[in-house]
Protein backbone atom coordinates (compact mmCIF):
# COMPACT_ATOMS: atom_id res chain seq x y z
CA UNK A 1 0.00 0.00 0.00
CA UNK A 2 1.54 3.22 -1.21
CA UNK A 3 0.78 6.30 1.41
CA UNK A 4 1.64 10.03 0.75
CA UNK A 5 1.51 12.01 4.08
CA UNK A 6 0.00 15.89 3.93
CA UNK A 7 1.03 16.53 7.89
CA UNK A 8 -0.88 19.39 9.44
CA UNK A 9 0.30 19.16 12.81
CA UNK A 10 -1.69 20.80 15.27
CA UNK A 11 0.09 20.05 18.22
CA UNK A 12 -2.71 19.80 20.52
CA UNK A 13 -3.39 19.22 24.11
CA UNK A 14 -7.18 18.54 24.04
CA UNK A 15 -9.15 17.67 26.59
CA UNK A 16 -12.13 15.49 25.68
CA UNK A 17 -15.36 14.64 27.36
CA UNK A 18 -18.81 13.21 27.24
CA UNK A 19 -21.53 11.59 28.62
CA UNK A 20 -21.44 7.65 28.87
CA UNK A 21 -25.49 6.63 28.43
CA UNK A 22 -26.37 9.88 28.04
CA UNK A 23 -25.13 11.10 24.87
CA UNK A 24 -22.45 10.03 22.44
CA UNK A 25 -19.37 13.16 22.33
CA UNK A 26 -17.03 13.46 19.98
CA UNK A 27 -14.22 10.66 20.73
CA UNK A 28 -16.71 8.26 21.53
CA UNK A 29 -17.86 8.45 17.74
CA UNK A 30 -14.06 8.13 16.19
CA UNK A 31 -13.87 5.86 13.52
CA UNK A 32 -10.92 3.67 14.97
CA UNK A 33 -9.07 3.58 18.50
CA UNK A 34 -6.58 1.97 19.07
CA UNK A 35 -4.31 1.21 22.48
CA UNK A 36 -0.68 1.32 23.13
CA UNK A 37 -1.41 -1.72 25.77
CA UNK A 38 -4.03 -4.11 24.73
CA UNK A 39 -4.96 -4.50 28.46
CA UNK A 40 -6.39 -0.35 28.16
CA UNK A 41 -10.30 -0.21 27.26
CA UNK A 42 -12.85 2.93 27.24
CA UNK A 43 -15.09 3.92 29.70
CA UNK A 44 -17.81 3.24 27.08
CA UNK A 45 -16.49 -0.48 27.24
CA UNK A 46 -16.72 -0.98 31.07
CA UNK A 47 -18.74 -4.36 32.14
CA UNK A 48 -20.41 -5.01 35.31
CA UNK A 49 -17.51 -7.17 36.37
CA UNK A 50 -14.67 -4.39 35.38
CA UNK A 51 -17.24 -1.49 38.01
CA UNK A 52 -16.98 -4.06 40.65
CA UNK A 53 -13.59 -4.74 41.05
CA UNK A 54 -12.89 -0.73 40.67
CA UNK A 55 -15.40 0.11 43.43
CA UNK A 56 -13.10 -2.71 45.31
CA UNK A 57 -9.98 -0.92 44.89
CA UNK A 58 -11.91 2.29 46.72
CA UNK A 59 -11.00 0.97 50.18
CA UNK A 60 -11.76 4.16 52.86
CA UNK A 61 -14.54 5.90 53.36
CA UNK A 62 -14.97 9.98 53.85
CA UNK A 63 -16.61 12.12 55.97
CA UNK A 64 -18.12 14.34 53.29
CA UNK A 65 -16.72 14.40 49.57
CA UNK A 66 -15.70 11.61 46.53
CA UNK A 67 -13.26 9.22 46.72
CA UNK A 68 -11.90 7.82 43.40
CA UNK A 69 -9.87 4.72 41.83
CA UNK A 70 -7.77 5.06 38.24
CA UNK A 71 -8.33 2.08 35.94
CA UNK A 72 -6.48 2.93 33.00
CA UNK A 73 -3.79 5.76 34.16
CA UNK A 74 -2.45 7.48 31.23
CA UNK A 75 -3.29 5.44 28.35
CA UNK A 76 -1.34 6.56 24.72
CA UNK A 77 -3.45 5.50 21.55
CA UNK A 78 -3.93 6.58 18.61
CA UNK A 79 -7.26 7.18 16.47
CA UNK A 80 -8.50 7.90 13.06
CA UNK A 81 -11.86 10.36 13.56
CA UNK A 82 -13.15 10.34 10.58
CA UNK A 83 -12.91 10.72 6.75
CA UNK A 84 -12.97 13.83 4.98
CA UNK A 85 -13.05 12.14 1.24
CA UNK A 86 -12.41 9.66 -0.83
CA UNK A 87 -11.83 9.80 -4.75
CA UNK A 88 -11.67 7.08 -7.16
CA UNK A 89 -10.12 6.89 -10.49
CA UNK A 90 -11.59 3.94 -12.20
CA UNK A 91 -10.29 5.44 -15.89
CA UNK A 92 -6.91 5.15 -17.60
CA UNK A 93 -5.86 8.50 -17.20
CA UNK A 94 -4.51 10.57 -14.70
CA UNK A 95 -7.08 12.84 -12.83
CA UNK A 96 -6.07 16.18 -10.63
CA UNK A 97 -9.03 17.54 -7.98
CA UNK A 98 -7.90 20.65 -5.64
CA UNK A 99 -8.56 20.01 -1.79
CA UNK A 100 -9.57 22.34 0.24
CA UNK A 101 -9.25 21.39 4.48
CA UNK A 102 -10.49 23.76 7.06
CA UNK A 103 -9.95 23.98 10.85
CA UNK A 104 -12.20 26.02 12.75
CA UNK A 105 -11.40 28.06 16.11
CA UNK A 106 -12.78 26.42 19.31
CA UNK A 107 -11.85 25.46 22.79
CA UNK A 108 -12.86 21.89 23.56
CA UNK A 109 -13.34 20.04 26.92
CA UNK A 110 -15.20 17.29 26.62
CA UNK A 111 -15.99 14.21 29.38
CA UNK A 112 -17.31 11.14 29.78
CA UNK A 113 -19.55 10.32 33.22
CA UNK A 114 -21.81 7.38 33.91
CA UNK A 115 -24.01 6.25 36.87
CA UNK A 116 -23.93 9.14 40.23
CA UNK A 117 -21.38 11.43 37.86
CA UNK A 118 -22.33 14.50 35.71
CA UNK A 119 -21.19 16.44 33.31
CA UNK A 120 -21.84 20.19 33.60
CA UNK A 121 -21.89 22.69 30.82
CA UNK A 122 -21.03 26.38 31.91
CA UNK A 123 -20.75 28.82 28.81
CA UNK A 124 -18.67 26.41 26.58
CA UNK A 125 -16.69 25.05 29.22
CA UNK A 126 -17.62 21.17 30.10
CA UNK A 127 -16.54 19.88 33.59
CA UNK A 128 -17.11 17.04 35.93
CA UNK A 129 -20.05 18.70 38.08
CA UNK A 130 -19.32 19.00 41.76
CA UNK A 131 -16.42 19.04 43.72
CA UNK A 132 -15.07 15.82 41.93
CA UNK A 133 -13.55 18.23 38.87
CA UNK A 134 -11.26 19.02 41.35
CA UNK A 135 -9.99 15.73 42.91
CA UNK A 136 -10.04 14.07 38.74
CA UNK A 137 -7.95 17.24 37.81
CA UNK A 138 -5.72 15.77 40.98
CA UNK A 139 -5.24 13.09 40.42
CA UNK A 140 -5.12 12.38 36.35
CA UNK A 141 -4.04 15.48 33.82
CA UNK A 142 -6.46 17.12 31.29
CA UNK A 143 -6.35 20.33 29.60
CA UNK A 144 -8.68 22.56 27.81
CA UNK A 145 -7.58 23.90 24.29
CA UNK A 146 -8.29 26.27 21.76
CA UNK A 147 -7.34 25.65 18.15
CA UNK A 148 -6.99 28.11 15.64
CA UNK A 149 -9.09 29.02 12.41
CA UNK A 150 -6.57 27.68 9.38
CA UNK A 151 -7.24 26.34 5.64
CA UNK A 152 -5.15 24.12 3.35
CA UNK A 153 -5.89 24.67 0.09
CA UNK A 154 -3.97 21.64 -2.55
CA UNK A 155 -4.15 19.59 -5.23
CA UNK A 156 -4.18 16.09 -4.84
CA UNK A 157 -2.88 13.87 -8.36
CA UNK A 158 -4.83 10.22 -8.53
CA UNK A 159 -3.48 7.61 -10.69
CA UNK A 160 -5.65 5.41 -13.00
CA UNK A 161 -6.78 2.85 -11.23
CA UNK A 162 -6.23 3.97 -7.28
CA UNK A 163 -8.23 6.25 -5.28
CA UNK A 164 -7.33 8.28 -2.55
CA UNK A 165 -8.90 9.30 0.57
CA UNK A 166 -7.77 11.70 3.49
CA UNK A 167 -8.11 10.99 7.11
CA UNK A 168 -7.66 12.67 10.42
CA UNK A 169 -5.34 10.52 12.35
CA UNK A 170 -3.97 11.73 16.11
CA UNK A 171 -2.71 10.34 18.74
CA UNK A 172 -3.85 11.12 22.43
CA UNK A 173 -4.36 9.97 26.19
CA UNK A 174 -6.93 8.68 28.23
CA UNK A 175 -7.97 8.60 31.90
CA UNK A 176 -10.53 6.79 33.13
CA UNK A 177 -12.24 5.17 36.80
CA UNK A 178 -14.66 5.27 39.52
CA UNK A 179 -15.77 7.03 42.08
CA UNK A 180 -17.69 7.49 45.68
CA UNK A 181 -19.23 10.37 46.95
CA UNK A 182 -20.00 9.46 50.72
CA UNK A 183 -22.17 12.02 52.99
CA UNK A 184 -21.13 10.90 56.81
CA UNK A 185 -19.32 8.40 55.76
CA UNK A 186 -22.41 6.48 53.97
CA UNK A 187 -22.22 6.03 50.42
CA UNK A 188 -24.59 7.64 48.72
CA UNK A 189 -24.09 7.96 45.07
CA UNK A 190 -21.15 6.59 42.34
CA UNK A 191 -20.03 6.12 38.72
CA UNK A 192 -17.72 6.20 36.50
CA UNK A 193 -15.64 9.25 34.81
CA UNK A 194 -13.24 9.34 31.88
CA UNK A 195 -11.06 11.87 30.31
CA UNK A 196 -9.18 12.05 27.22
CA UNK A 197 -6.32 14.42 26.25
CA UNK A 198 -5.65 14.89 22.24
CA UNK A 199 -2.03 15.55 21.92
CA UNK A 200 -1.39 15.47 18.26
CA UNK A 201 -3.75 15.38 15.28
CA UNK A 202 -3.05 15.28 11.36
CA UNK A 203 -4.36 14.90 8.08
CA UNK A 204 -3.38 11.72 6.10
CA UNK A 205 -3.74 11.15 2.39
CA UNK A 206 -3.30 7.48 1.27
CA UNK A 207 -3.53 6.27 -2.12
CA UNK A 208 -4.53 2.73 -2.81
CA UNK A 209 -5.13 0.94 -5.61
CA UNK A 210 -8.02 -0.99 -6.99
CA UNK A 211 -7.31 -4.28 -6.79
CA UNK A 212 -10.66 -5.55 -8.56
CA UNK A 213 -9.91 -3.25 -11.28
CA UNK A 214 -6.23 -4.30 -11.37
CA UNK A 215 -7.00 -8.15 -11.29
CA UNK A 216 -9.43 -7.53 -14.53
CA UNK A 217 -6.66 -5.28 -16.36
CA UNK A 218 -3.76 -7.81 -16.00
CA UNK A 219 -6.25 -10.25 -16.77
CA UNK A 220 -6.90 -8.89 -20.00
CA UNK A 221 -2.88 -8.34 -20.79
CA UNK A 222 -2.79 -12.23 -19.99
CA UNK A 223 -5.27 -13.36 -22.20
CA UNK A 224 -4.87 -10.50 -24.87
CA UNK A 225 -1.23 -11.84 -25.08
CA UNK A 226 -1.64 -15.59 -25.76
CA UNK A 227 -4.75 -14.50 -28.36
CA UNK A 228 -1.79 -12.25 -30.21
CA UNK A 229 1.25 -15.04 -30.05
Amino acid sequence: MKKLYVIFLLLVSIGIIGYINCQAEEYQNYQEIVFDNDEAFMLKDFTKNDYTTAYKEIKKRKFIGWRLSVVNDDCDLEFISETKLKIYNNGFSTIKHDILLETKEETKVQLSASGGIKVSLDGDIKKFKGSIDADIKASVSYSTLTTSHEKYDFEIVVDPLTYVKIVTRGKGVINNGVGNYYFFWIKTKSGGWETFNQTTEYYEIIKERIWWESFLQSRWQFFSYYLLV
